[in-house]
């Protein structure tokens, strides 16, 4: 069955976070990789940390917050509050993921509805939507909802959104947890692992089809 709408995640998944090394190597010089993961991992505790407590605050604070308690715990000397907010403001300024932008024509080219589905605020989600050149119809941040991604709450905004039932959605996303969540709640969810050694999602959730590169994608959700 062709889906009726495609959603895409947008951190690692439409947008590269490998230009992350590199601006975190200016505040440590041979640390910007180890910064740069351990950022993310906090970045993603914090997030889901939040949700299960009841604190919100959005991607943007988490981000920044995130970031400083990485530097914390790896003995790197603070910068100043601007150098934090510009580096924070990379997570807005990352590229397209070699061969996303044509996996998503090509879906827009089927007339099957498009969408991103983020954890990123709505100010940033915007942003970011405006300067990819690309055609979405519907730019959801977990904002509307107050809970992070994988908390069902979040994946309940592409059916309100379009009127479709879960599994005529197609979901893309390149996060293991992200893929678990969403075929939990019935998507029909492609993973598109970061690196070629990551076999399986993880066990006991949900089973995605995984693709090996953004080429297979909508031969995928559109066969």
């Amino acid at each position: 069955m062709t889906v009726g709408a495609v959603f895409f995640d947008l951190f690692g998944t439409l947008l590269s976070l490998d230009p992350l090394d590199a601006a975190c190597e200016a505040l440590a010089a041979g640390q910007g990789a180890e910064i740069a993961a351990r950022w993310r991992t906090r970045q993603l505790e914090a997030s889901w940390l939040r949700t299960i407590i009841g604190r919100w605050a959005d991607f943007d604070v988490v981000t920044r917050e995130t970031l400083q308690t990485t530097l914390r715990e790896l003995g790197v000397d603070s910068p100043s509050q601007a150098t934090l907010d510009r580096l924070a403001a990379t997570y807005g300024n990352l590229p397209l993921r070699a061969g996303a932008a044509e996996a998503v024509r090509r879906i827009n080219e089927a007339e099957v509805v498009t969408g991103i589905l983020s954890n990123a605020s709505q100010r940033t989600l915007d942003a970011v939507a405006a300067r990819l050149g690309l055609r979405f119809d519907h730019l959801l941040s977990v904002d509307a909802m107050e809970h992070f991604k994988p908390h069902p709450d979040a994946y309940r905004l592409p059916p309100d959104a379009t009127g479709l039932t879960p599994d005529s959605i197609g979901f893309v996303t390149a996060n293991g947890w992200d893929a678990a969540g969403a075929a939990a709640f019935g998507f029909r969810v492609v993973w598109l692992p970061p690196t070629s050694t990551i076999a399986m999602p993880p066990v006991g959730i949900g089973m995605p089809v995984i693709a090996t590169s953004w080429a297979e994608v909508p031969s995928i959700l559109l066969m």
